[in-house]
């Protein structure tokens, strides 16, 4: 089967970045696609800081009992 697709296409940097979708797609439906991807990286973003976070506050948990064995109080 064919099928006719319209592509939308950046250039950021030295990376390509492309959207597919049907010819006949509503506006409508395609700013509705563009929102959901962007709330999909947002969480993932939400995802990496939580992380680190995390690994930030496990690191100065590490550094405060290494003290506390070195300078005992």
């Amino acid at each position: 089967m064919l099928k006719n697709i319209s592509r939308l296409e950046c250039q950021i940097g030295e990376k390509l970045y492309q959207f597919y979708c049907d010819v006949d797609s509503p506006l409508t439906d395609v700013k509705e696609a563009i929102f959901q991807f962007q709330k999909y990286v947002g969480m993932i973003e939400d995802q990496v800081r939580e992380m680190q976070k995390q690994k930030a506050e496990e690191e100065n948990k590490k550094m405060e009992k290494t003290e506390n064995v070195v300078n005992p109080s």
